[in-house]
């Protein structure tokens, strides 16, 4: 049973109320026993339990997605002495941790000024700075690496930043929530509000991400530009998995590791 038979059908009934249903994609059937959802439920059931949670604001919908998840591994595959620029470095946690542990000669970029300070007062050379408008500064194929983590989606141009990283480094680094993933489609389409989860945690009003995607919509511009993979990760249910493309809908979010392609 795929997904969408899922929600439009009664859900199997089983003798044990452990008892997973089959077919369903990892993670729903714990979601389903937060709802409480008999397992007789049809559709509408369903949609009205949707909505009732969104409604009390219950955290029923929220991913889980461990904090800062995407260091340790990109900690994993920088080489020792590698040179590294951080696009949205934040307060530097990161080039602090590939500063210490592989030698890193490290640089980040962050518009935010307070975290900009902070980041020079651990030591970490930084501009402080619009960074779309500040990567034309840098030469061509001038870092081993250039990072872009959980940043792209808060972007005015995306696909120009992206093409600009490729440029800047010898590769590039860039992790993605998946607006894609079935809680976020569930809470959409269910419960007719726009989705809140920990990969996606704002309200409408107040979010910094203007340019939400999908993974199929990130492999489109793979294509496109023709550009290559050299490796993919997916977070599914709070666990790290290599990506796949079945991931569009199971993965919360995505971290590749890309080169240009010529």
């Amino acid at each position: 049973m795929d997904f969408c038979n899922f929600l439009n059908h009664p859900m199997p009934k089983t003798n044990s109320s452990k008892e997973a249903r089959p077919g369903l994609i990892p993670g729903i059937e714990e979601f389903l026993e937060k709802l409480n959802v008999p397992r007789d439920s049809d559709f509408d059931s369903l949609k009205a339990l949707v909505e009732e949670a969104l409604k009390n604001g219950e955290q029923a919908l929220e991913s889980p997605v461990p904090k800062r998840w995407q260091d340790k591994l990109i900690e994993g595959f920088i080489p020792q002495g590698a040179s590294v620029l951080d696009v949205g470095c934040g307060e530097g946690d990161l080039l602090t941790l590939l500063s210490d542990s592989r030698k890193a000669r490290v640089q980040g970029i962050e518009l935010n000024q307070e975290m900009a300070m902070r980041c020079i007062e651990r030591g970490i050379p930084t501009y402080h700075g619009d960074l779309e408008a500040s990567l034309g500064n840098f030469q061509n194929q001038s870092f081993d690496y250039v990072i872009l983590e959980e940043t792209l989606q808060t972007l005015q141009h995306p696909i120009e930043v992206l093409r600009e990283l490729l440029r800047i480094g010898k590769k590039v680094v860039v992790s993605i929530p998946n607006f894609a993933h079935w809680r976020v489609r569930l809470a959409f389409s269910l419960g007719g509000r726009m989705p809140k989860t920990e990969s996606l945690p704002h309200t409408w009003y107040n979010t910094p991400n203007i340019h939400l995607c999908s993974l199929n919509d990130f492999m489109d511009w793979i294509q496109t530009d023709k550009v290559k993979i050299l490796n993919g990760w997916s977070l599914v249910s709070g666990q790290l998995e290599k990506y796949q493309s079945e991931h569009n809908i199971r993965a919360e979010q995505a971290l590749f590791l890309i080169t240009t392609g010529k």
